[in-house]
């Protein structure tokens, strides 16, 4: 048993090599990703790409390790290298996600034009090259709109345009950031004002169950600062995001697979922002885990060594339902510009009750900031609760016994508005 696995994957592959006891793994990644290997001693074979290697490159890296040692499985746990994954797959026979899927989930326009030619979602959107060509579809498809990198992560270069005035420094800002993800396009499209909350999904061969919906709260825009699972809905709304994410997933060609889907709830429908063939970000998968025994990241896994694992999760998942427990995550949100001098109250973080877990990502001389995306966050509480409101209190009182004091604030204030 054999498993060729595209990109680092982070703890993913050793916990495949877990699930499958005698499995072989072999790797094919870009050199930034080495650093990120797991249990390198443990990968049979390793070839390593420069970033500009074209896709022959990679497919024939893949084709001197299935000659020398036959390759089972094919698995990509990352959002990049994903048009490679593909021809991989094509070349090798073996089972992936087309190149069409992934090219829907890659590229948020291909995605919108998919969705609205299958009745999901018509949504505008459209590939901006210019201010002029905003304007225009600004004219046409109304305001406020949403300028964005045509691929990106993280919340980065997200910007809403209100009116037309406000164009010109939109496109700078998202183009600068599309720049910094190497993207070569930005594309703008309507803005929906509503909820908004992240789906989790497991597929298995096109049949789809959704295990969690997520409610998300927000700040400076965009950037996401707080989750709260299982969102607290209605059954009528949460049937109607799961409605809309299983023909989303039909729509893109969407079999097998975990799935991180992300929504807004409008007054009149719900609408798709984008999807992820991937584990969803922020410890949601870790906070699932944690107060039921649905593990996103083992089904994962699994799925990519051969085993059917959706039966599993759906009674899983009904024990959940019938007793649910909520989990809440809360981020340090910065709200000046400094180097950090000292960081306080991390062990009386801990110390609140149901608190699970506190992380601090930053140290003494790293630089914070107001928050611009996702990357800008110094620190997270997530914890437990009975109720939705008990567990969002508990990680937001933890949040706020964190105090970031910087060279620009020698006062002993806190340059982190904790708990906000």
């Amino acid at each position: 048993m054999h498993l060729l696995i595209i990109g680092a994957g982070s703890e993913l592959p050793p916990r495949a090599r877990a699930a499958r006891p005698g499995l072989r793994t072999s790797v094919i990644c870009q050199q930034q990703a080495v650093p990120y290997l797991q249990e390198p001693e443990r990968i049979d074979r390793l070839v390593v790409l420069p970033q500009s290697a074209a896709v022959s490159e990679w497919v024939a890296a893949a084709t001197f390790i299935n000659d020398v040692a036959p390759v089972t499985w094919l698995a990509n746990f990352t959002e990049y290298d994903t048009d490679k994954t593909a021809a991989i797959a094509q070349a090798l026979g073996l089972t992936a996600p087309s190149a069409e899927t992934y090219r829907y989930i890659s590229d948020k326009c291909a995605m919108r034009q998919r969705l609205a030619a299958a009745g999901v979602d018509d949504t505008p959107a459209a590939v901006a090259h210019t201010v002029e060509d905003i304007r225009r579809f600004g004219d046409q498809a109304g305001y406020p709109l949403i300028c964005k990198p045509l691929s990106g992560v993280g919340s980065r270069g997200v910007v809403l345009v209100r009116s037309a005035d406000e164009i010109g420094p939109a496109f700078r800002h998202a183009t600068s950031a599309a720049e910094s993800l190497d993207v070569t396009q930005v594309m703008v499209e309507r803005f929906h004002q509503g909820r908004e909350f992240s789906v989790e999904a497991v597929s298995e061969h096109g049949r789809h169950l959704v295990v969690c919906v997520t409610e998300k709260h927000l700040a400076n825009g965009f950037v996401e600062i707080g989750h709260v699972l299982p969102a607290p809905l209605s059954p009528e709304v949460r049937s109607d995001i799961e409605r809309t994410v299983g023909a989303a997933l039909d729509a893109l060609g969407v079999q097998t697979g975990v799935t991180h889907t992300e929504v807004i709830v409008t007054p009149e429908r719900v609408r798709i922002i984008e999807t992820h063939l991937r584990l969803a970000g922020d410890e949601i998968p870790q906070m699932l885990a944690g107060i039921s025994s649905i593990d996103l990241a083992d089904a994962l896994v699994r799925q990519s060594v051969g085993m059917s694992v959706l039966d599993d999760v759906e009674v899983a998942k009904r024990r959940f339902d019938a007793a649910p427990l909520y989990a809440a995550i809360w981020y340090a949100e910065p709200t000046a510009d400094g180097v950090i001098e000292s960081i306080d109250g991390i062990d009386a973080a801990r110390l609140i009750p149901h608190v699970r877990d506190v992380s601090v990502t930053v140290g003494r001389g790293d630089r914070i900031s107001p928050l611009t995306m996702s990357r800008d966050r110094p620190a997270y509480a997530w914890a437990t609760g009975t109720s939705a409101r008990a567990a969002l209190d508990r990680a937001r009182a933890a949040v706020g016994e964190l105090r970031f004091t910087t060279v620009a604030d020698r006062r002993g204030e806190s340059a982190v508005a904790a708990g906000r």
